[in-house]
């Protein structure tokens, strides 16, 4: 499975012949050696959590089993340095058993974020073919 973090790059890269102010940005440098490396110990437990995505009007929703709260409240804080100008939002449903969601919005981003989320979607389509 390729990791997030490459994804995001290589996306960028096929995104710069855009207009400036229409691709999104990427600042590879505000994350550290230890944040690279945590979002690789991340995207697995993410991956083998997720439940759901649905396509939002500009981003997607993604739901995840509860377990993983913390676990998704930190990769969003690494990927909100990276990828820029996205929007984040984690919600927890009523308990006992509400939904964990996060948003990933910008309207400009909706083909980015769908492409970096491939992998988290291939192990959703696996799961649903089981």
């Amino acid at each position: 499975m390729k990791l997030v973090f490459t994804l995001v790059c290589a996306m960028l890269g096929a995104l710069a012949s855009a207009a400036p102010d229409e691709r999104p940005h990427c600042n590879l440098a505000a994350l550290t050696s230890a944040d690279r490396a945590r979002d690789r110990e991340l995207v697995p437990l993410l991956a083998s959590a997720l439940l759901e995505r649905k396509e939002l009007p500009d981003g997607y929703a993604y739901r995840f089993d509860q377990h993983v709260l913390n676990v998704l409240g930190e990769w969003v804080e690494i990927e909100s340095k990276c990828c820029q100008p996205l929007t984040y939002e984690v919600s927890l449903e009523p308990q006992p058993g509400g939904a964990l969601w996060v948003r990933i919005t910008g309207k400009e981003a909706k083909e980015f974020i769908g492409m970096e989320f491939e992998p988290l979607m291939a192990k959703l389509t696996a799961k649903a073919a089981r």
